[in-house]
C-alpha cells in the first residue's frame, strides 16, 4: 500500500497508517516510500533511515522468518523525519507528526 502525495507544507493527518505484507514487502522499503510520499520528496531526498533506527534490525524483527512464519505482537517506536513511527507486526506502520515547539 502506498501513501498519497501531500503538497509540501500542507497539513499531514494526525495519524497515517500503511499496511505491508511481511511475506513479500520490505518493512524498510515501505517505510521509506511512505515517508517520502508524505514529505512529497523522493526516497533519496529524505534523511537516511539508519540515522534513526537500524534497518537490518527492522527487517529481522518484522520481515518473514526463514520458516515463513509471520511474527506477531512486536512493536517498535522511533522518531524519523518529523514523525513518530510505530511499526507493529504483522505489517502495520503508523506515522504521527511530532509536535514541535
Amino acid at each position: 500500500m502506498s501513501a498519497q502525495n501531500y503538497v509540501s507544507g500542507a497539513s499531514i493527518p494526525s495519524d497515517y497508517c500503511t499496511l505491508f505484507n511481511p511475506c513479500v514487502d520490505s518493512v524498510v522499503e515501505e517505510l521509506v516510500r511512505t515517508v517520502s510520499a508524505l514529505r512529497n520528496s523522493s526516497p533519496t531526498e529524505i534523511t537516511p533511515l539508519y540515522t534513526a533506527v537500524d534497518p537490518d534490525a527492522l527487517e529481522t524483527l518484522f520481515g518473514e522468518s526463514a520458516t515463513g512464519a509471520r511474527p506477531n505482537g512486536r512493536v517498535v517506536t522511533f522518531d524519523y523525519e518529523g514523525f513518530e513511527v510505530t511499526v507493529r507486526s504483522p505489517g502495520c506502520i503508523t506515522l504521527s507528526p511530532v509536535e514541535t515547539a
